[in-house]
């Protein structure tokens, strides 16, 4: 879930981003240099029983990019999840990038 960034956020939610996301890169390096996880990484993990495929939505932004470094300037995007949202100061934080925002789409509204 993306972080709103306002006059009144906690810096709590920042930290709990920050520690998820270096939670995540620990075991991706881990993974990397190990190729499967450790019996003690795996002791603690709950079992998923019955599962299948799944979609979950995101919250992400679309939009016409400039200046992205693979996607040809105007054209349709839409941005990977969202992780920050600062509309006071004009700027997002996806997945993969800060994205500095221009004007929203007509009829958009802010939250």
């Amino acid at each position: 879930m993306p972080v709103f960034l306002t006059p009144t956020t906690r810096v709590e939610a920042l930290d709990h981003e920050i520690e998820t996301a270096a939670a995540l890169l620990r075991d991706l390096r881990y993974l990397r240099d190990h190729h499967a996880p450790s019996a003690d990484m795996l002791a603690g993990a709950p079992v998923l029983a019955g599962w299948s495929n799944a979609v979950r939505l995101v919250p992400c932004l679309r939009g016409k990019p400039v200046g992205h470094p693979t996607v040809r300037d105007g054209r349709d995007a839409v941005t990977s999840p969202l992780r920050v949202v600062s509309l006071g100061a004009g700027y997002v934080r996806t997945e993969s990038r800060f994205w500095l925002l221009g004007s929203p789409a007509t009829g958009v509204g802010h939250a």
